[in-house]
């Protein structure tokens, strides 16, 4: 659907809501959003997503035959494509439980060719009994904590020292005291894993299982802590190249711990992240073919790169004008086992990177004016069957950052 389209059916929607507003509680509709634009300047070419809005990591040094860098190229950027549109509904009892829902969008699209056009952020069904929560829809998926995330300025959330990532799941929440405890069955919809058919959701889909986590909270007194641990299957190849059936899986788990502490002045957040096949969650990592398990038919079996990512965030609560500091680091610490076929990976030649970020904010009612600054460095290098490195080299690039944001 087109961004005309959308709005025109949305405001054909919104008098029926009136009306069931009016007519008694039986549901009750809200609106909100913001519109968010961003400029910003990159003083050498950058990886990142939807025409530079995500930044991810600077490209590596590419010398041309005169030993010039041919990614020693600056750029700049005008985008308000992270504006976004929120609708939330509550409605009348169900199984004793408080229902409601939200469907939200914005404009990044789903790839790098289709960016400008809408797609779903969220779209998720809730039921709410007195200690316990159901959700049923897309949401963040569980590794991205919504209470503890890097409050940073540029779109994204600190990725990819912090993950993001989005996903249609079933997730059971229950809190006891200051103890929450969740379970959660995710798959895969445009956060997808990497494999032998290019990028998509078929992977997860063919293992026949989605993937598995579990979570608890300690919240209490301005302090919150926490961990989460999962595991994920991809089934690459349903047959081989010489056309015989395959079942071979890459199987592998992620997890994080977590804190934050909220003080009157200011709040400070801390996260380490650790896992293998970790793309779909747009982090370093991947997977590849390791040992062939039966050459007369070409089977091969998987083994998984992995990342380790650590990152704090620290910011004031002062009003009008907000400060902050995020410092992130991610390393690939590679392979257990020899990848001796091909691979699937972000930033397979890059050893590890680290992002230091100081941002400030004014805030004046509904309206945000902010600046950040963003100093990346990445070391590539050429790694061995294991995705261990030798000598690498660096490229770094900064990032000036500016956008106003008007809420409603």
């Amino acid at each position: 659907m087109d961004t005309k389209k959308f709005f025109v059916i949305l405001c054909c929607l919104i008098p029926g809501f009136g009306r069931a507003q009016s007519s008694g509680p039986l549901f009750q509709f809200s609106f909100s959003g913001y519109v968010n634009a961003e400029f910003f300047f990159d003083s050498r070419q950058m990886i990142s997503a939807r025409e530079g809005s995500v930044p991810l990591f600077p490209a590596r040094v590419q010398k041309d035959p005169d030993g010039q860098d041919l990614n020693a190229v600056h750029s700049t950027t005008f985008s308000l494509l992270s504006s976004r549109l929120q609708a939330g509904i509550t409605g009348p009892e169900v199984f004793g439980a408080r229902s409601s829902a939200l469907v939200e969008v914005d404009f990044m699209g789903t790839g790098q060719d289709k960016f400008n056009l809408i797609r779903m952020r969220h779209a998720l069904i809730r039921l709410n009994w007195e200690n316990t929560e159901l959700l049923a829809g897309q949401y963040w998926h569980p590794l991205f904590v919504v209470q503890c995330y890097p409050g940073v300025v540029a779109f994204g959330s600190g990725v990819p020292f912090h993950v993001l990532n989005r996903g249609p799941q079933l997730r059971l929440t229950h809190k006891t005291g200051a103890l929450s405890l969740t379970a959660v069955l995710i798959t895969q919809s445009d956060f997808a894993s990497p494999g032998p058919a290019g990028t998509g959701s078929a992977y997860i889909r063919n293992s026949g299982r989605p993937e598995v986590f579990g979570q608890v909270i300690l919240e209490t007194r301005g302090f919150l802590a926490g961990a989460s641990l999962g595991y994920l299957w991809l089934r690459p190849r349903t047959t081989t190249s010489l056309g015989y059936l395959t079942n071979e899986t890459m199987d592998g788990f992620s997890g994080n711990l977590f804190a934050k502490w909220q003080g009157s002045a200011a709040s400070i957040k801390l996260q380490a992240i650790y896992g293998e096949n970790m793309a779909h969650l747009v982090m370093l990592g991947g997977y590849g073919e390791a040992a062939m398990t039966d050459p007369g038919k070409n089977i091969f079996s998987y083994a998984g790169i992995r990342n380790l990512s650590v990152w704090s965030d620290l910011e004031t609560n002062t009003q009008p004008f907000r400060a902050g500091l995020f410092a992130g680091f991610s390393k690939n610490p590679g392979s257990e086992t020899s990848l001796t076929g091909a691979s699937w990976a972000r930033g397979s030649d890059i050893a590890y990177m680290f992002r230091i970020s100081p941002r400030i904010g004014l805030f004046y009612g509904k309206a945000s004016f902010n600046l950040e600054l963003l100093y990346d460095v990445a070391a590539y290098g050429s790694p061995d069957e294991t995705f261990q490195f030798g000598e690498t080299e660096t490229a770094d690039n900064v990032r000036a950052l500016a956008t106003i944001k008007y809420g409603f």
